[in-house]
């Protein structure tokens, strides 16, 4: 299905600064998710963005999932915005890893502002259009590097997306089964609709449950489970594994493996491994019909 309304990207010559963020350019339909406000091309392959993030909840330091967002919307917003890849390719999250400064919060109330600074290695081609960028991203706030991610991003033409979904392009949007939520606090959430978790058949084993009502995951109808959907899955469950006790996720490196379906179960397992003194780590893997969709490592303090 169409992920997003589509409008020709500007120019490859367009201004080296350009605010406000159209919400095509980072692929949504909900203008108040779009964390990004402007855009700068500083030189070759090096880019300034702005990012104004809403108050995260109560108790939390910081909201996990508007930090990948916003990693997401600038490695979308350089692609469309500074290399042409047309709003109609369809986009592949390769890898995404990232490290947070421990401690790192925003305040309570009211908005913030961030910087972001974007380095793009050299773009891999296929034909004329670019099918692959490399990007190193740094949150900062104010002088203090906050956050820092290295991922891929890849695209692919709307023909050969239709060949490689086949069946699976066409879904019968939120018709799905929603199994209920586990204790939000058992995952370090405060409110139901926040929990991607249901309850599995064993420890540590959980059944991913898609509410669409949740729009900070899901934006807009799409044909296969949102990868920040995996990456929120991968969150609660670390916090899950280690219950009662706090966990801050410093160091997160993940990958994906296969596309997640609506329409069956998908199974989320964590298991804890040793680390570092004071630090715990968890590695949580979703399945599918028996095979993989994904695999994230989570390090940090455990207390």
């Amino acid at each position: 299905m169409p992920d997003i309304p589509v409008a020709p990207p500007p120019p490859r010559d367009a201004a080296e600064d350009q605010k406000g963020i159209p919400k095509e350019y980072v692929h949504l339909g909900r203008p108040d998710m779009v964390f990004l406000t402007a855009w700068r091309r500083l030189e070759d392959g090096e880019f300034s963005l702005s990012a104004r993030w809403p108050a995260p909840e109560a108790g939390l330091p910081y909201d996990p999932r508007v930090l990948t967002q916003t990693i997401r919307q600038s490695g979308l917003v350089i692609a469309h915005a500074a290399y042409g890849v047309p709003l109609s390719d369809q986009t592949l999250l390769h890898y995404f890893d990232f490290t947070v400064a421990p401690g790192f919060s925003i305040p309570p109330e009211g908005s913030c502002d961030l910087a972001v600074e974007v380095s793009v290695t050299e773009p891999k081609k296929r034909g004329r259009s670019v099918s692959s960028l490399g990007m190193d991203v740094r949150v900062l706030q104010g002088d203090s590097m906050v956050a820092r991610a290295e991922s891929e991003f890849g695209w692919i033409s709307p023909r050969a997306y239709r060949r490689l979904r086949g069946g699976h392009l066409a879904v019968d949007w939120n018709a799905w089964p929603l199994p209920a939520p586990v204790d939000p606090r058992t995952v370090g959430r405060h409110s139901p609709a926040d929990v991607v978790l249901a309850a599995g058949n064993r420890l540590r084993h959980w059944q991913l449950r898609n509410d669409v009502e949740n729009i900070v995951l899901y934006d807009h109808p799409v044909d296969h489970v949102p990868g920040l959907v995996l990456m929120e899955a991968a969150h609660q469950a670390a916090h899950a594994a280690v219950h009662p006790a706090r966990f801050e996720a410093t160091t997160v490196t993940s990958a994906f493996e296969r596309y997640a379906e609506f329409d069956r179960p998908c199974w989320v397992e964590a298991e804890t491994l040793p680390a570092g003194p004071g630090e715990i780590s968890v590695l949580v893997t979703a399945e599918q019909d028996g095979e993989t969709v994904f695999r994230g490592r989570l390090t940090g303090p455990c207390g």
